[in-house]
């Protein structure tokens, strides 16, 4: 019975041997499989696109998994299986983070991008909407310029008055006919060659000559007005922008005070009154004029238009008028002014201030303007 019980533990050992052994193959060969399997995870997972760039963008990251790698793969070729999968294990973390910090880089460049992009688009916007508001207002205002221009050179026409009324219009077309006449004048100052000149010259030579009809040319010598004003813009414009000159001189002028300066379509206008004794210029007269010389010697930009007016028309045809300009004009060049762009109109009685048949205030109509004709727009 003790043989029996002897070989059964016998037999017994040897299958515990046996199971021991087959235990310890099959756990070699695991091991064996799961230590080729995370070195080649961690060579993969090192050849993934843009891992390269953690290099740049993941410095920290990047050398930490490549020290962990060079471990695993030193202690996997000295035989250390367990202490390679570890590190083998860290370098694919460290390769992962390094992987995410170069997405999360990339993702945070990207985002800069659209948004300087959006900035870009934005400024961008902003200008196109600028401009259109800018134009638009432009727009508006020419719009508003082509209709008043429009009704200057197209006004209504005047239906059939009264007698009275029509002496009204008669005096009205006199006064519009010489407007006319100092307008295109002032255009010719400005630039011999202005354009549309000569034929407004023309029409308005005819127009003089029809201020005695019945009924009055109002509304022609109101058309006329409206043409020698746009011949002297057209003039002005291609001469240029004065720059503010004419709203300097006027604020000079009317600083040094005595002057009392005043603004219309030809430029700057100095009026002086009881300049004259007979055909020649009272003392005080000559000084005003000579200091206005000065003022035009300091503003060379402005051209001279020395316009006499008369109290009342004369009873025959005189050259009183003419002397008169001719020693304003002489006094204007002693203080400086240029004779070449200074000019002399005979208004005559045709703009009087006062109506004529007041005779306490009749004197007043008789006055000397000197204009000083703005250049440029």
């Amino acid at each position: 019975m003790s043989g029996v019980r002897a070989n059964g533990a016998n037999r017994g050992m040897r299958a515990g041997l046996a199971g021991g052994i087959a235990l310890a193959l099959s756990t070699g060969c695991g091991s064996a499989t799961l230590q080729v399997a995370a070195l080649d995870t961690m060579e993969r997972v090192r050849e993934r696109p843009g891992m390269r760039e953690g290099a740049t963008l993941a410095p920290e990251a990047y050398a930490r998994a490549e020290q962990e790698r060079r471990i695993a793969l030193d202690e996997h070729g000295a035989g250390d299986d367990v202490g390679a999968v570890l590190h083998a294990q860290r370098a694919v973390a460290a390769y992962d983070h390094a992987l995410t910090v170069v997405r999360l880089a990339r993702a945070t460049a990207e985002l800069a991008e659209s948004q300087k992009a959006l900035d870009d688009a934005t400024t961008q916007l902003e200008s196109i909407e600028s401009s259109r508001v800018q134009l638009e207002r432009e727009a508006a205002e020419l719009e508003v310029r082509l209709h008043v221009s429009r009704e200057r050179l197209l006004p209504a026409s005047s239906a059939h008055a009264s007698p009275e009324r029509e002496a009204a219009r008669r005096v009205a077309a006199r006064s519009l006919a010489l407007e006319a006449r100092l307008l295109c004048n002032a255009a010719r100052l400005v630039a011999t060659d202005a354009s549309g000149l000569p034929d407004a010259l023309g029409e308005l030579a005819k127009l003089e000559g029809r201020l005695g009809s019945s009924p009055p040319p109002i509304d022609d010598a109101a058309r006329l007005r409206a043409r020698c004003l746009d011949v002297l813009t057209r003039a002005r414009r291609a001469t240029g922008d004065d720059t503010g000159a004419s709203d300097a001189l006027l604020s000079e002028l009317s600083a040094a005070g005595g002057w009392d300066p005043v603004r219309d379509e030809r430029g700057v206008v100095v009026t002086l009154h009881d300049s004259f004794r007979g055909r020649e210029l009272t003392g005080d007269a000559a000084k005003k004029l000579k200091d206005l010389g000065r003022v035009a010697a300091a503003h060379p930009g402005f051209a001279l238009q020395v316009v006499v007016h008369d109290a009342q028309p004369p009873k025959a045809p005189d050259e009183t008028d003419a002397r008169r300009a001719a020693v304003a004009i002489e006094a204007l060049v002693a203080g400086g002014a240029m004779a070449a762009r200074t000019a002399p109109e005979l208004a005559g009685a045709r703009a009087p201030l006062v109506a004529a048949r007041d005779g306490r205030e009749q004197a007043r109509n008789e006055r000397l303007d000197v204009v000083f004709v703005a250049s440029g727009q």
